[in-house]
This record gives C-alpha cells, structure tokens and sequence, in this order.
C-alpha cells in the first residue's frame, strides 16, 4: 500500500462512501466554503500545468481542466479513487493523467508544473514534511503552492472533544502530535471507517513548509460569511470554531 498505512488504509474502506458524496454535493463545507475559496486563490489558471496532489476521484481536476488548465496531474495513494476518476465520463487523456502514486514520490519530472494544489490531504504520519520537498521539486521556480488542511490550532486527539473555544485541547496535547480517528457524516450518510488524521502545532506544520523551501505569501481561513449564517442556521450549528486553513506558498 502507498503511502502511510493507516491512512491510505481508511482512504481506501471509504472510497465508495467519498466518491457518491463528492459526486451527489452533499458537503456543504466543500462545494459552499473551501472549493469557492481555493479557486478563489487559484484565480486564472488558463495554459497551466498543475499537480492535484491527492485528487480523490478527481473532480478539482476536471474543474481547472474546465478553467483552461493545460495539462492536470492528479495523483492519489487510493487506486479506487483513480480507477473512478479515469473512468468518469468527462476525464479526456489529453487534458489530465492520473496516477496510482504517493505524494512524498512523485511520477513527475522536476520543474514540471506551475501551481500544486493539495486539497484537504491528510497529513502524513511516517514523515509528514517529505511532501513538501516533492512540491518543491515539481514546481516551476516561479511557482506556487496552495494548501488547504482541516486547521491544525482546533482539533484535539479526539475532534469531537474540542470546544468552540479550543478550551478542551490541552497545551501537551496541541505541541504533541495528535491523531484524531472519526466517522464523518454527511448529509445523513456515515463513512463505513473511521478516517486517520494526524495533526500537528502550527509552528511544527508551517516549519515542514517553510524546511522544504517555501515562503507562506498568503493565509486564509474560509468560513461562512453572516450571510450565509442568516440564511441557513446549520451553520450556526455546524460551524462552531474554525475548521480550514489555507496557505498560499511560493519558492524563496
């Protein structure tokens, strides 16, 4: 198996589960928060050529092919979500490859793409900063790095055990390595596994970035704006404490 074990491993028991909820839009916090905030970042990407670091079953690659992208690399450690993602009826060889691949060991040439996009990857547990140094290795000089991650300031071992005021998560446990083991429920449907996450300090997270040669040009926080919380009160209910931070990268 690719990868870290207990990760890819539960990956893989909830491919079907991730894959019918990607493709029916049952997540809110994706299609209503994080996705329009992450092409927000990416902006114009026409002519590109960008590396989808753990595709999933490859939707964001369709949409930047859509967006114009030259050329998409999406690459997963989960051979179910590739085997979907190839055969989706929209996904065209010549715009965009898939490959059965572990982010820390790219199947990519160096300097071959202009943005690497990581959309809500797990953190590695067996050597977590590897990642970076292959994005690094990848990316174009003049290129950038746009990560978007569950927060790492607000989730304790256990995600439920944190408060909206993060009292819950004790100092040890924040500079420690936490790992949160969870059912995700969406829209009613309930993952068939637990998820692994592993988390990390955001002074520990960032120096991984910044280790791999990286300078942070952009932080962001998607959350719902008081619009959105007026029109729909499960955002009230749901959205209790910040859950994603984005990084906007470029090589120093």
């Amino acid at each position: 198996m690719l990868g870290d074990d207990r990760v890819s491993s539960a990956y893989a028991h909830n491919a079907d589960f991730w894959i019918s909820i990607i493709r029916d839009k049952l997540d809110s916090y994706q299609t209503l928060l994080t996705d329009p905030a992450l092409l927000e970042v990416i902006g114009d990407c026409s002519g590109l050529h960008i590396l989808d670091a753990g595709c999933g079953e490859g939707y964001l690659a369709r949409e930047l092919v859509g967006r114009g992208a030259a050329h998409v690399y999406g690459v997963d450690t989960c051979e179910q979500f590739i085997v979907a993602a190839r055969s989706h009826p929209d996904f065209h060889s010549g715009t965009s490859t898939f490959d059965h691949a572990d982010v820390a060991n790219l199947p990519l040439a160096d300097h071959s793409v202009d943005l690497v996009v990581a959309n809500r990857l797990p953190n590695g547990i067996a050597d977590p900063g590897r990642r970076f140094h292959e994005f690094a290795r990848v990316l174009q000089p003049s290129g950038r790095l746009i990560v978007l991650s569950m927060h790492p300031c607000f989730y304790g071992d256990r995600a439920e055990r944190v408060s909206a005021t993060s009292a819950d998560l004790s100092v040890d446990s924040y500079f420690g390595v936490r790992s949160v083991e969870q059912n995700f429920n969406v829209a009613g449907r309930v993952s068939p596994m637990p998820s692994v996450q592993r988390f990390f300090s955001l002074e520990a997270y960032i120096g991984m970035i910044t280790t791999a040669g990286f300078a942070v040009t952009g932080l962001r926080e998607p959350h719902p704006t008081p619009e959105q919380r007026e029109q729909n009160p499960w955002w009230n209910q749901n959205f209790v404490r910040p859950l994603f931070l984005m990084l906007e990268c470029r090589l120093s």
